[in-house]
């Protein structure tokens, strides 16, 4: 990524440059000076209306930062990096990218219950972004010890704490990761041509504006749909399909076994490298979504996933009265680190269920999000 960041840096750099050189008259020759005076006083004109739209402020600040920052990066993906994709290997590429990125994002997100690596971040950002460190809230949240930035209920933060923890994350919780995915699920299951808006949320017209749903997809036969991700969106997408006649489908991120964030340690479990090659090879048929690991790993034996030195397996079980090494607080249902259950039972309780290598509880999953079943054949 920082070769991506500095490559980046060199765009702003390279602009920077062009609007310095011309706003300064010593670089002009004097038969040049009214290309100078040209530039100058269109710059004062664009200055004003740029002030009147605060525009300076969309691009970067407190308010919405998590949306900027969201688009930025899927500027980089969705915007430019479909360059890169020309080939039926590139396309494996391009998943695969995505896939990781998507755990880079979830491990962002260990700041929710590390204050350490949280007051790090802060520190950085006010060393490198001026007025950073005089936000509301800031030095509120620096000296905060508890957890910030969880679901109602799990969060010892305030409603306004958790809100400005959020803008220091690009769309936390997995609204970035879960767009981005959605985008590579449905290109693997060849829905069709996907057209992302994701950088489009308001599409304007002379008289007034429409909000379109965060993809289209044209299908082989012609027709176009709307995806949106995420529910609670509804209304939203009803008024685009009213306006425009185009169905929306809206795609379920709450239900996805896509990420789950371990009940214990409060942190996101990532995809595993098998799972990210395996949904990245064109040739494997993904039957389901959920993948048992003592059954169908190559890259542990079930010696190391029973005894748990994969940190991405995961424990969901429900506790069963025959069989003892179910019995335990966290045979619940839930989905958990398998690591956090083993740290948090007991030695005698530890010793049944790794030697039990109960192939049901021990599992983890591929992409996959309901809502495009008819298009998906």
């Amino acid at each position: 990524m920082n070769k991506i960041f500095e490559k980046m840096n060199h765009t702003l750099r390279h602009l920077e440059s062009l609007h310095e050189i011309f706003m300064n008259q010593a670089n002009f020759q004097p038969e040049e000076r009214r290309d100078h005076d040209l530039y100058v006083s269109n710059e004062v004109k664009l200055k004003e209306n740029l002030n009147r739209l605060d525009l300076d402020s969309l691009i970067y600040g407190q308010k919405g930062r998590q949306m900027i920052l969201a688009d930025l990066l899927e500027y980089i993906f969705l915007g430019r990096g479909y360059y890169s994709i020309q080939t039926r290997e590139d396309r494996s590429n391009f998943i695969k990218i995505i896939l990781y990125f998507a755990n880079l994002l979830m491990c962002y997100e260990v700041i929710t219950v590390s204050k350490n690596l949280r007051n790090i971040i802060l520190d950085k950002l006010a060393g490198k972004i001026t007025g950073f460190n005089t936000e509301t809230y800031f030095n509120e949240l620096k000296n905060f010890s508890g957890k910030v930035g969880l679901k109602k209920g799990e969060s010892d933060a305030s409603e306004y704490l958790d809100k400005y923890f959020d803008s220091l994350l690009p769309k936390t919780a997995g609204g970035l990761w879960h767009e981005l995915l959605v985008y590579v699920f449905m290109l693997r299951n060849d829905v069709g041509y996907i057209i992302p808006l994701l950088l489009s949320q308001r599409l304007m017209g002379f008289h007034d504006s429409l909000v379109p749903p965060d993809f289209l997809v044209i299908t082989p036969d012609k027709r176009i749909y709307g995806i949106e991700v995420g529910t609670k969106k509804e209304i939203q997408s009803g008024i685009f399909s009213l306006q425009t006649t185009i169905p929306t489908a809206t795609i379920d991120t709450e239900n996805s076994r896509v990420s789950d964030r371990c009940p214990i340690c409060k942190r996101w479990i990532p995809f595993c490298e098998f799972i990210i090659e395996n949904y990245a090879n064109f040739d494997i048929e993904i039957k389901k979504a959920e993948l048992r690991c003592l059954d169908e790993c190559t890259r542990f034996t079930k010696e190391q996933i029973a005894s748990g030195e994969c940190p991405y397996t995961k424990y969901s079980r429900k506790k069963a009265q025959t069989m003892e090494h179910t019995h335990h607080n966290f045979a619940d249902g839930l989905h958990y680190h398998y690591k956090c259950v083993l740290e948090n039972i007991s030695a005698e309780i530890k010793s049944l269920v790794i030697s039990a290598q109960d192939s049901t509880a021990l599992k983890t999953h591929y992409p996959y999000y309901s809502g495009l079943e008819e298009l998906i054949k």
